[in-house]
């Protein structure tokens, strides 16, 4: 006795179809309708157009062109080779997504199975998505135009105002007396804070377009430190801030580092903590070399299930060694006004500045943290600010001795001395 041959079973293929979350129509390959969906029926808006099992699918396709403002390319040929998709838009601006799936079975054409889906929403919501994306794009080219324009615009003037600051100090002119020398010490520092802000922009944005490429190379940071507290302590005196200096003597690892940057992000955290730090408070810089922070209390954790039960003696009763260092902890921390504890993330975003450094009398630009941001990624090492509004600020970063994957593998970036010439360029 022959097996029934295939078909398409209207009954069962109805009852799948009503299971089938996107709109369903199964069209023989008699071009009749096996089984349709309500979900097919309502995406389409073909009440009162037979949809039954054995009606004529031409039907369904004069019904569903209508909707179009150039046809559709109809269900009335189900015998179609391949599987196709595609998107097309409805008069009243719906945006539908349809498939075709040929269905075969031992050879045989048994008819096509098309779905369709309403994406309108997702469509318009991916079309808002990409003009804010354009126009955050936009405002980031004027803002930075802006910037480095102003700066620009800037540097004259502050030079000729720092020129004839200068010129007037000199004692060959004669002495200024108390009221007068002060006077010209105030606009001198603020006209050199106004020149290191427009240097700064001009320098990040300078970054932003595409600057030379980093150049790595053994350094010293105690040098490097120690020249960048050098020259901050005349300022910090003035002020009334006490600036430390912890760094160790002796053979020290170098660190593979591009200088510039490194000297950048150092000096904009120096600058911070003695800004924001009042009259009578303190900066504490140190440096050493040590592992990546959380690797010396992993070596040092000893599970319970490995501890020696009190009764039998250590093994050995020299202590163990200390894991080498694998980079070098750089700190800075001051007693300054501190950053409340919710804007601990943000403030390394650029022209971010927390509410209590914005209330006070505390020139800037919000840039400075973004520097030393980008200064530990370039270096693929961390940071981490400690403190909180009122208690004063701690910023540590850690950067790995061979600097980035990559950075120590050779050519003219990964040479030279290790020192304090090795530095780099001046203050930023």
């Amino acid at each position: 006795m022959e097996s029934e041959p295939p078909g398409l079973h209207a009954p069962c293929c109805a009852a799948v179809l009503r299971a089938v979350p996107l709109g369903a129509l199964l069209v023989g390959d008699d071009g009749r309708i096996v089984a349709a969906n309500p979900q097919f029926v309502e995406v389409f808006g073909l009440r009162g157009v037979d949809t039954s099992a054995g009606a004529d699918a031409g039907a369904v396709a004069d019904a569903v062109a209508r909707l179009l403002p150039d046809g559709l390319p109809s269900v009335r040929g189900p015998r179609g080779e391949f599987v196709r998709r595609a998107e097309i838009r409805l008069r009243d601006g719906r945006v539908l997504r349809r498939s075709r799936q040929p269905l075969d079975a031992d050879g045989r054409r048994l008819g096509v199975l098309w779905l369709v889906e309403d994406v309108t929403e997702q469509r318009r919501y991916e079309a808002e998505l990409h003009r804010h994306i354009d126009r955050l794009g936009e405002l980031a080219r004027d803002r930075a135009e802006f910037a480095a324009r102003t700066s620009h615009e800037l540097r004259t003037p502050l030079a000729t105002v720092l020129t004839f600051c200068e010129l007037l100090a000199d004692p060959a002119l004669g002495a200024l007396g108390e009221p007068r020398g002060e006077y010209l010490d105030t606009v001198r520092r603020a006209a050199t804070r106004m020149r290191d802000m427009a240097d700064g922009l001009l320098h990040r944005y300078a970054q932003a377009a595409g600057g030379a490429p980093p150049a790595f190379a053994p350094l010293d940071p105690v040098p490097l430190l120690t020249r960048l507290v050098h020259d901050v302590t005349p300022w910090a005196t003035r002020d009334g801030v006490f600036v430390t200096l912890d760094v160790p003597g002796g053979e020290r690892p170098p660190l593979l580092a591009d200088a510039d940057a490194l000297e950048r992000a150092l000096t904009a955290l120096l600058d911070n903590a003695v800004k924001f730090t009042p009259a009578g408070g303190t900066v504490a810089v140190t440096a050493r070399p040590c592992p990546r922070p959380g690797d010396v209390e992993a070596s040092q954790a000893l599970p319970s299930s490995q501890a020696l039960p009190p009764s039998e003696p250590s093994p050995s009763s020299e202590p163990s060694p200390p894991p080498a260092p694998s980079g070098w902890l750089i700190s800075v921390t001051d007693s300054g006004i501190g950053i409340p504890k919710e804007f601990q993330d943000e403030v390394f975003t650029e022209f971010v500045r927390a509410p209590n450094a914005r209330r006070g009398p505390y020139p800037g630009t919000g840039l400075g943290l973004s520097v030393v941001r980008d200064a530990v990624r370039l270096h693929s090492g961390t940071v981490a600010v400690h403190g909180d509004e009122g208690h004063g600020t701690g910023v540590e970063v850690w950067l790995p001795l061979g600097g980035p994957p990559g950075a120590g593998s050779g050519g003219p970036s990964s040479g030279g001395p290790v020192g304090a010439g090795s530095s780099g360029a001046g203050p930023a």
